[in-house]
């Protein structure tokens, strides 16, 4: 027996698009619209979609035509809007409606549903329309009061009529003229049609009009044949993480905090070893200041005893040779005396006296040679010459010549005053140009080597206030935060406007940068290094915010950056000046320049400082290889020049030795004379010599002269022992006074190092060895090598221990912590009791909370997944089943469900473990189950389990903006069909009786030929007598598929097949196709419509099927049948 259906009777339409009143009647099984394009077969389709789906909407209109051409509306149907512009209702207030009539075919209740609309003439969109549905059959009248269309109101009226006559019989109170789409949808789709679901099947009916699975197959039949899970596991598990999500975070805030100052503890930690090193390094130090001091006390002691010992001995030396001196002198003093009153003795004073007279006159005769010389340097040295006058030159040939006059002596000393003011003045001027050009050399120099090292040469004060600002800057924020010089951060990529750019820059272009973040407190810093008062700093968050715009044709246009707010600096300073050629343009404009740097800007012409764009040029990113070259050959130029000027200022300084003739005149002219003087006093020592050679021939004499050479060279042996014992006393003294303050100041030092210093006996053994071993030095070296080691590591640690609590206060700032505590007692207190109160507490919590969820989800949510995938495999073999009953020639089509090779594929297994198939899961409540690393299950598969939950994760409240999104993302994880893939296949058995199967995806593209469409046919019946079978209602149901341009490109018999397919499975067809195709399928369908256009009217003839087919096979003559009925009115 046939199980009850609800099936479509009629369609009634009023005042739709080119009809203005039509009834259709529908039978059962197949109804065939045929007829031309345009010829209104879309217009019916249309008025049946807003029934079906309760909207107005233009977005489901027309979908079987050329969505690109698509303009059609509701309202301009209802205006019977044509293509020229014209429409059948134009002008004038009217009522239309949209009535479709339903029977169950059980109980034989009649129900109609519809859309009544009141349309304005002036009207420019819908104002008033409702959705309505009463029971019982049309009215006779056809919804018409003298022929024109009900009112809204008269079908309330209509509605209230039924609902107390004997037609309302049914379930539910149908009715009703509803308020609402919502309201319609809802009595529709369950009371109405029988259950339906109203999602899918508007869905697979908007689908089916032009059988566009745009997805492909497999998409089509994961969505319409296997129905989503109803069971709500999102909410359930969801409110379960979130609980879960707190405690973890509490968890993971806590081992954050933990984390943060263990971190903190165990840099303190080290510092304070690092602390202790140090201050036993400085202890070894001081010890070996101490033992170094007592040796070099004991050492020095030794030292004085010895000298004093020495001292004792040199004085007893003295006294013995004294006396020897005195009898010495006294026997030479009487041998003399003797001497003297004889002969020998007058001529020999005669004899000394003259040989002290040509000492005096051979001085003085060198004395006149050195002045001649002196004054000759002036005639032969090229740079001396250029300072002296001709006359004076004239005047030392004749000095040369001894022609020495009074007068020629102060003239020429005149003339040389003259030629020494002369050089002392250049000499002057010299040595400021050689401190000038040292300078500028050394600058040069340092610019050189600035740019081989990839530097700009920017002036030592720019470079020191960058570094400042930068350290300070970076101390505040904990990091690293760079402060640029302006002209390093872009190029000038024209290279004819490049010393305009640089000039009209000036010292702009060495102004200090930072990014605009920073820029309020770079400036908050740089106001309190007043000293630098040559450096600047440009507001890069000022100019962002001013957004400035780059003028056509400016100097902007010429320079490229990549960082935005230098772009926008660019935009500033260069954006406003135009690039000139002429005087004629910079009148023209308010700020202009020229490529050769001749400027205008507030009404001045003037010529850019060439400094600025030669020497002082610094724009670029990378260093110009051609500055370098030409700083190169600078610097090259310079250092001849001061070559030359050092030799000239070593000239002037000779010059200035030579002889000036400082002496007095009468002086220079017993000087000049004392070469001849000197030669009448050689004659006469020759004359005295003779003569007491004469007089020593006697014996006498001769003996008391032996005995007065020989006492001379005694008491002259005598005197140098004297002199050198004196000598070795004198130093002895001085040994000795050295000796004795040195033990003064190491006894002071001792006493200072000892004082309140408390021995240590094993460290005093192991300086002592120390010192033993190795010199005092080397092991002072390497103990002071070791403490500064300490100190740079203390330095470090204590900048890494700031850092560490500095990211601790920021994240925690309620606990107050400044970061510059002088011990970490406070952070280790606080990380006691983290550990201590808090750690267990929260873990207990945080794994009893685990055990419910993951319970949770395996119960709500694994669990469920795993029936709904084992019922899907059971499904699939049910619509199998169905589908093997039709055969396409040698072939049927079969569905195939593998497992998902996407992110949810990841979860298969653990989903369809057997460990699910148990009947009894856990033992009830959380107390009473297993724990976890007991439970099989969880042991093999956790870590799949820990990240499913982090799918379903709830976000936190402050990310609600993601909150939809992410909750699409939760139900795709609990969507049993994501873990699946669904795909149709052609099973054929080949001529070796071989079952082969030929998947429709791979076949053929999505919307090929026929070929590829008879799946899809397949597919879609299937899907709707599925979606019409799996209600759990038992009331009947409504069959309806709407198929525009319906089997286009499939031949006869696929198209045959389908249809005869569509009837076994008990659905109700409304075809729609081009007239070319009603011969090939009026055997197999059961009602047929041909539509016609005239004239902007619409016209429906029924066409008797029988007669149509005698027609075909009688080949009669090309004219109506007689079959043929006409539906106008």
């Amino acid at each position: 027996m046939r199980q009850p259906k609800k099936l479509f009777t009629r369609i009634l339409i009023n005042n739709w698009g080119g009809i203005s009143h039509k009834i259709l009647t529908l039978h059962e099984h197949v109804n065939l619209f045929s007829g031309k394009s345009g010829s209104g077969k879309s217009t019916v389709m249309d008025a049946i979609q807003v029934v079906l789906y309760g909207s107005v909407s233009s977005n489901f209109l027309n979908k079987a035509a050329d969505d690109s051409k698509n303009k059609r509306t509701v309202l301009s149907y209802l205006r019977g809007s044509q293509k020229d512009g014209s429409a059948n209702r134009a002008g004038m207030d009217f009522c239309s409606q949209i009535v479709m009539e339903i029977e169950d075919t059980g109980n034989h209740i009649t129900t109609c549903i519809g859309a009544a609309f009141e349309v304005g003439r002036s009207d420019t969109e819908l104002r008033r329309y409702n959705f309505f549905s009463h029971s019982g059959r049309m009215p006779e009248d056809e919804y018409l009061m003298n022929g024109v269309p009900y009112t809204i109101d008269q079908i309330k009226k209509l509605a209230k009529e039924r609902s107390v006559s004997v037609d309302n019989r049914g379930h539910g109170d149908v009715n009703r003229v509803y308020p609402s789409k919502e309201a319609y949808l809802n009595t529709l789709y369950d009371v109405i049609f029988g259950y339906v679901e109203p999602g899918r099947m508007i869905t697979m009916e908007k689908s089916a009009i032009a059988l566009r699975m745009t997805s492909g197959t497999g998409q089509f039949i994961r969505d319409y044949m296997f129905p989503r899970s109803r069971e709500n596991t999102v909410a359930v598990i969801s409110e379960q993480l979130g609980a879960y999500r707190e405690i973890r975070e509490r968890v993971d805030d806590l081992e954050n905090r933990i984390r943060m100052l263990d971190a903190i503890h165990e840099t303190d930690q080290e510092l304070t070893g690092v602390r202790a090193d140090k201050l036993h390094a400085e202890t070894i130090l001081k010890y070996i200041d101490i033992e170094g001091c007592r040796a070099r006390l004991a050492s020095r002691g030794d030292d004085l005893e010895q000298a004093k010992e020495a001292s004792e001995q040199a004085q007893k030396r003295q006294s013995d040779v004294q006396k020897e001196l005195a009898s010495l002198r006294n026997r030479l003093i009487d041998v003399k005396a003797e001497l003297k009153n004889s002969d020998y003795g007058q001529k020999q004073q005669e004899l000394q006296e003259t040989e002290h007279t040509i000492r005096l006159l051979a001085d003085s005769s060198a004395d006149w040679r050195r002045i001649i010389n002196g004054l000759k340097r002036w005639e032969d040295d090229e740079t001396a010459t250029d300072y002296v006058s001709n006359r004076a030159l004239q005047l030392i040939d004749d000095f040369t010549r001894e022609e020495v006059t009074k007068e020629a002596c102060d003239e020429l000393r005149t003339h040389l005053k003259a030629a020494m003011d002369n050089i002392s003045e250049e000499l002057a001027e010299t040595a400021v140009s050689i401190r000038e050009m040292t300078k500028e050399l050394r600058e040069k120099e340092d610019a050189l080597e600035d740019m081989n090292n990839d530097r700009k040469p920017y002036p030592k004060e720019l470079k020191e206030a960058r570094r400042q600002l930068q350290s300070a800057l970076s101390d505040r924020y904990g990091r690293t935060i760079q402060v640029h010089i302006f002209a390093d951060l872009f190029d000038i990529t024209d290279e004819r406007w490049k010393n305009a750019i640089e000039g009209r820059l000036g010292r702009l272009k060495k102004s200090m940068i930072t990014e605009p973040a920073y820029a309020l407190d770079a400036a908050k810093i740089f106001r309190k290094m007043d000293r630098f008062e040559e450096a600047e700093l440009i507001n890069s968050a000022a100019i962002k915010r001013e957004s400035p715009a780059a003028d056509p044709n400016s100097l902007y246009e010429a320079v490229h950056t990549d960082l935005d707010y230098v772009d926008w600096c660019l935009k500033r300073y260069l954006g406003r000046i135009q690039k000139c050629e002429t005087v004629e343009e910079l009148d023209s404009v308010r700020d202009g320049v020229t490529p050769d740097c001749y400027s205008y800007s507030n009404y001045i012409f003037r010529h850019l400082r060439s400094r600025d764009y030669t020497k002082g040029a610094c724009i670029g990113t990378r260093i110009s290889k051609a500055r370098l070259k030409e700083l190169a050959d600078e610097i090259e130029s310079l250092q001849e020049n001061l070559i030359g000027e050092r030799q000239t200022e070593a000239a002037l300084k000779d010059a200035q030795k030579y002889e000036a003739l400082s002496q007095e005149t009468g002086q220079l002219i017993r000087l000049s004379s004392a070469a001849d003087e000197l030669e009448e006093y050689y004659k006469r020592q020759e004359r005295l010599q003779k003569e007491l050679r004469e007089l020593e021939d006697g014996s006498r004499a001769a003996e008391l002269k032996n005995e007065q050479n020989s006492l001379e060279t005694a008491v002259t042996e005598k005197e140098t022992a004297a002199q050198e014992i004196q000598k070795e006393q004198i130093r002895l003294g001085g040994v000795i006074q050295t000796a004795e303050r040195d033990i003064r100041d190491l006894q002071t030092r001792l006493d200072e190092l000892t004082t309140g210093f408390v021995q240590n006996e094993e460290l005093t053994e192991e300086v002592t060895a120390q010192i033993a071993r190795r010199t005092e030095a080397a092991y002072r070296q390497s103990v002071r090598a070791r403490l500064d080691e300490l100190s740079g590591k203390e330095e470090e640690l204590t900048d890494e221990r700031a850092i560490a609590r500095n990211r601790f206060n920021r994240e925690y700032p309620s606990y107050g912590f400044t970061g510059v505590e002088h011990t970490n007692d406070i952070y280790d207190q606080v990380l006691e009791r983290c550990r201590e109160d808090f750690e267990p507490k929260y873990k207990e919590e945080f794994r009893k909370q685990y055990e419910l969820v993951y319970h949770s989800l395996r119960d709500n949510v694994i669990a469920t997944i795993h029936g709904e995938i084992k019922a899907a495999y059971r499904h699939r073999r049910d619509i199998n089943r169905m589908l093997s009953k039709i055969r396409f020639s040698d072939s049927i089509y079969q569905i195939d469900i593998l497992p998902a090779k996407n992110e949810n594929g990841q979860f298969y297994d653990m989903l369809m473990a057997e460990e699910l198939d148990s009947k009894v899961i856990d033992t009830g409540g959380i107390d009473g189950q297993m724990s976890l690393m007991e439970d099989d299950f969880f042991r093999k598969y956790e870590q799949k389990i820990h990240l499913l939950t982090e799918k379903f994760m709830p976000l936190k409240e402050e990310d609600s903006q993601n909150r939809e999104k992410h909750r699409q993302e939760m139900e795709k994880f609990a969507d049993y069909r994501n873990y699946l893939t669904f795909s149709m296949y052609e099973q054929v058995i080949d001529e070796n009786g071989m079952e082969k199967k030929n998947y429709v995806d791979d076949m053929a593209g999505v919307d090929s030929g026929g070929e590829g469409q008879n799946p899809k046919y397949v597919a879609l019946l299937a899907g709707f007598a599925m979606l019409y079978m799996q209600q759990t209602n038992r009331d009947s149901k409504i069959r309806l598929v709407l198929l525009d341009e319906a089997f286009s490109k499939m031949d006869k018999e696929r198209s045959e097949v389908c249809l005869r397919y569509a009837r076994e499975l008990e659905l109700q067809l409304i075809v729609c196709v081009p007239d070319e195709r009603l011969q090939s399928l009026i055997r197999n369908v059961d009602s047929v419509y041909g539509f016609r256009r005239f004239k902007n009217q619409i016209s429906m003839m029924h066409i008797d099927k029988g007669h149509y087919l005698e027609m075909i096979e009688g080949d009669d003559e090309d004219e109506s049948p007689d079959g043929v009925s006409d539906t106008d009115s």
